[in-house]
C-alpha cells in the first residue's frame, strides 16, 4: 500500500488530501490518509487521443520511442496513435506488427486507431474482430474525407452501419476550395449521416454545429493559439484567420476534447509544406500555465484533457483522480513556469511551434501509483507502458 499526500485536483477542486493506491489502482482519497509527501498540485495525467508517432518508413522524424518519450515528459501517461503511418495501419497484420513495436518501445500506455480506406471497408468488421482479440481498439479513424486514405462519404455511411465502433472524422469536404467552408460542409454532411467524434475542429461555426448533437469534437492548441497571418507554415486542417482564431478560443467551452494532434516532421519537410506540427510534450504544460494565469479554469483542462478521452473513447480505469482509477499523475510546480524550447523537448524532429510560449512543465510523472519521472530524470526503461 502506497500513500501519496498534498495538494490534490479533486472533484473540480485543489483539496489537501491523501490518495492511497494499491496494485497501481487508487482505493482510497481522505484528508485523514496521511503518507509521501509531494510538493506542488498533484494532478491526474493527460490522455492525448491524438498522436502520429510515424514510426515504420518514417522512423527517421518520430518513433513510438521517441514520441512516447516525449508525451511523459508533458504530463501524458495514455496516447492514442493514428494509422496512417508508412504503411497505413488497414489491416489485423500491420496492426500486430505496430502493437509488438510499442510493447517493447512505449514509455506510456498506448492505443492504436484502426484506419478506414476505400479498401478495406467491406472487411472492416472481419478486421476488428480479429484485432479484439488481443487489443482495445479506441475507434476507427481518423477517417480522411480527402487527400491520402481518402474515403467517400458514402464508404463511411457503409462503415457506420456495419460496425458499431467510434469513428473519428477529419472533417474537410473534398469538393470545396475555401478551407472554412470545407470543414463546415464536411461536419454538416457528417452529422447526416450519424454520430462521430470529429477530430482538431479549427472553427467556431463546425464546433456550434457538433455541440448540439450527440456527435463530439476536439480542438487543438495550434488552431487556438495561431492564426494564418502569423505563422505561414501548413497544417490540416490549416491555420484560420485571426477573426475565426478568436471565435474558436470564445467557444472553447463547447469542445468535448482537447489533443495535440502531434504530427511531427523534419524542418526541410516543413519547409517543402508537409503539414503538422509537433506537440503532445508541451500541450499540457502550456495550457496548466495558461489555468495558473487565469486564461481558462483548471477544470475545464481536466474535463478535456482527462476525464472527457477517457469516457469517449472508452478507456476504462482512466480518467481523473478518483477511486478505481489509476494512480496516473502530473505534479506541477506552479512558480516553476519557464519559456518552450525546442533544445529540452524529446521529439525526435528537434523543433516546436511553441517555441518561446511560457509552460509549467511536471516535476514528477506516476503511472500506476510508481514514480516514473522526477526533476527531468526518467525512472523505467522503455516499453514500461502497457499497450491496451
Amino acid at each position: 500500500m502506497l500513500t501519496i499526500y498534498g495538494n490534490v485536483f479533486y472533484k473540480g477542486r485543489i483539496v489537501e488530501c491523501g490518495i492511497e493506491v494499491e496494485n497501481g489502482v487508487i482505493v482510497d482519497i481522505g484528508k485523514d490518509k496521511k503518507g509521501k509527501k509531494v510538493d506542488g498540485i498533484i494532478m491526474p495525467a493527460g490522455i492525448d487521443v491524438h498522436v502520429h508517432f510515424r514510426d515504420f518508413k518514417e522512423s527517421y522524424k518520430e518513433t513510438v520511442e521517441s514520441g512516447s518519450l516525449s508525451a511523459l515528459y508533458g504530463g501524458v501517461c495514455l496516447v492514442v496513435d493514428q494509422p496512417n503511418t508508412n504503411p497505413p495501419i488497414v489491416d489485423e497484420d500491420i496492426y500486430f506488427r505496430r502493437m509488438e513495436i510499442a510493447k517493447r518501445m512505449s514509455y506510456v500506455d498506448y492505443s492504436l486507431n484502426l484506419g478506414l480506406v476505400e479498401d478495406n471497408v467491406d472487411e472492416i468488421d472481419e478486421i476488428l474482430r480479429k484485432i479484439e482479440e488481443k487489443h482495445y481498439i479506441p475507434a476507427i479513424g481518423e477517417v480522411f474525407l480527402r487527400g491520402k486514405m481518402s474515403v467517400r462519404y458514402e464508404t463511411l455511411e457503409k462503415a457506420k452501419k456495419t460496425v458499431n465502433k467510434l469513428i473519428t472524422v477529419h472533417a474537410e469536404d473534398p469538393n470545396e476550395d475555401d478551407d472554412v467552408n470545407a470543414e463546415v460542409k464536411a461536419v454538416e454532411r457528417c452529422l447526416s449521416i450519424g454520430k462521430f467524434h470529429f477530430c482538431h475542429i479549427s472553427t467556431a461555426k463546425a464546433l456550434d454545429m457538433i455541440y448540439n448533437t450527440d456527435s463530439t469534437s476536439e480542438v487543438t492548441p495550434h488552431h487556438l493559439i495561431y492564426s494564418k497571418e502569423v505563422v505561414k507554415l501548413k497544417v490540416n486542417p490549416s491555420l484560420k484567420s485571426n477573426e475565426d482564431r478568436v471565435a474558436l478560443v470564445r467557444n472553447f467551452h463547447k469542445a468535448d476534447i482537447l489533443a495535440s494532434d502531434h504530427a511531427p516532421h523534419t524542418l526541410e519537410e516543413k519547409w517543402e509544406g508537409a503539414p503538422g506540427f509537433p506537440g503532445v510534450e508541451t500541450l499540457y504544460p502550456m495550457f496548466f500555465y495558461m489555468a495558473k494565469r487565469g486564461y481558462i479554469k483548471i477544470s475545464d483542462l481536466v474535463e478535456k484533457f482527462v476525464i472527457n478521452p477517457a469516457k469517449i473513447f472508452g478507456f476504462d480505469r482512466y480518467g481523473g483522480i478518483e477511486v478505481g482509477n489509476y494512480a496516473n499523475f502530473a505534479v506541477f510546480d506552479p512558480h516553476s513556469e519557464k519559456p518552450i524550447r525546442a533544445r529540452d523537448l524529446h521529439s525526435k524532429v528537434g523543433w516546436t511551434i511553441y517555441e518561446g510560449l511560457m509552460a509549467v512543465f511536471p516535476k514528477e510523472v506516476y503511472m500506476r501509483g510508481e514514480k516514473v519521472l522526477e526533476d527531468g530524470e526518467i525512472l523505467i526503461d522503455r516499453g514500461f507502458g502497457k499497450v491496451l
